[in-house]
């Protein structure tokens, strides 16, 4: 009953030298075919890292939706009927509200406008905000006064290009902006390649999977078990969450080397440990915790079961209705579109919301202790705020609902605004 070789000898008893291949691996060859691996993926990061960059940008940047038709008012109204400048039906009245003080040096500019025939496209300079010594403090509200800081981008367009563009042609940041956060995104990629079939494969190895694979035949993958498959990807990805948290920061921070905060990744993690709380922040802080272990749960589910749940459950088999089967898969990738979007982007917004728990530097720490340690201050660095290249929610958010209910509330559209 043993299956056997031309010379009689069981198969169950060969072995690599009865074969002819050496027993051991050629270590030489595989650390040389694992950095060329690498080196192909790192390539491939870098191509796909300026979409992600853009994506990120237009999850994380606060655009209230009475902020964007405000605009659209002011446009409009500075605009006739026939899309040219022009006064509008109030004439002289409005022209006269919008003039400025007699006591204001506009006022003079206000004046040349008028009487040049261009006063209904005179607009007054934004004024600073300023804080109780005198110091020009940023202010959100438009209708406050506020003003935009230089190395933040205007409202973003819908379109990646779009977006893309403009962080290209911005005075702080330029071309290289749309490779930030690309060592982090490689880093965690091949990681995730090495840990997450590792750990799978040791789950089944223990739950002894291997001989009864069900489930092998319609999950994507070949996984044996979706048990394992959901358990590896969410344990791993909850493991290396740090490094999409301060993937996610990197991205978004301005490349400006005044306000610039993370020198790179390591700096980074060294960085949000030291003035976050810690490791143990990073990984058991309900704003970071519960976002991930739902986006690594659903992932492979969506990734990797689509097949399994269109066959078993749906009962569309691939051979018999083959169309149906592809639509089927259709709808499922959809399907996934809509839950997932959402989720990445509620996560995405909750990284990049700063906790700070110690704001006091190293600096001001060594020099506190004593005279013997300010010779080591200098070597140290001082606190810096986070500045983004888009701008964030000013309020910070709550946790997972909070932040969903926020963008519905503040940022979504009615039909009757997407409409006009």
């Amino acid at each position: 009953g043993y299956a056997a070789d031309a010379s009689g000898v069981p198969l169950e008893e060969l072995n690599a030298i009865d074969l002819g291949y050496d027993d051991q691996l050629d270590t030489a060859q595989a650390a040389k075919e694992l950095v060329k691996f690498a080196g192909y993926r790192f390539i491939s990061t870098l191509i796909a890292c300026p979409f992600s960059m853009s994506q990120t940008l237009l999850q994380v940047q606060y655009l209230p939706a009475a902020a964007k038709y405000s605009e659209a008012k002011d446009r409009q109204a500075r605009l006739g009927d026939d899309g040219q400048p022009g006064v509008s039906a109030n004439g002289e009245d409005e022209l006269e509200e919008n003039a400025p003080d007699p006591d204001d040096p506009a006022y003079y500019e206000y004046l040349r406008a008028r009487h040049s025939g261009r006063g209904s496209q005179f607009k007054p300079a934004a004024r600073a905000h300023v804080d109780h010594r005198g110091y020009v403090v940023e202010a959100q509200e438009k209708d406050a006064g506020g003003f935009k800081p230089g190395y933040q981008l205007d409202a973003l367009p819908d379109a990646k290009l779009a977006v893309l563009r403009r962080l290209i042609t911005h005075p702080t940041e330029g071309f290289l902006s749309m490779f930030k956060g690309s060592f982090s995104l490689w880093v965690y990629n091949m990681l995730h390649l090495l840990l997450q079939p590792t750990l799978e494969g040791v789950l089944n190895e223990m739950l002894g999977l291997y001989d009864s694979a069900p489930m092998s035949t319609y999950v994507d993958s070949s996984a044996p078990s979706a048990l394992t498959l959901v358990i590896s990807n969410a344990v791993v990805g909850w493991l290396l969450s740090p490094l999409e948290l301060v993937r996610t920061r990197l991205m978004i921070q301005s490349a400006s080397p005044i306000h610039r905060k993370y020198r790179g990744t390591f700096h980074a993690l060294k960085t949000v440990s030291r003035e976050e709380g810690g490791l143990m922040a990073m990984y058991l802080s309900p704003y970071h915790l519960v976002p991930t272990l739902l986006k690594h749960t659903l992932d492979p589910i969506f990734r990797d079961m689509g097949s399994f749940f269109l066959d078993r459950v749906a009962g569309i088999d691939p051979y018999d209705h083959p169309t149906t089967f592809a639509f089927g898969g259709l709808v499922w990738k959809t399907v996934s579109a809509l839950v997932m979007l959402p989720i990445d982007t509620i996560r995405a917004r909750l990284q990049a919301q700063t906790r700070y728990t110690n704001k006091v530097s190293s600096t001001a720490k060594q020099l506190a202790a004593g005279p013997a340690s300010a010779g080591l201050a200098k070597k140290t660095e001082q606190f810096k705020e986070f500045r983004t290249c888009v701008p964030l929610s000013t309020v910070p958010y709550t946790g997972m609902a909070n932040c969903a209910w926020r963008i519905i509330a503040e940022e979504g559209e009615t039909l009757k605004q997407m409409k006009k």
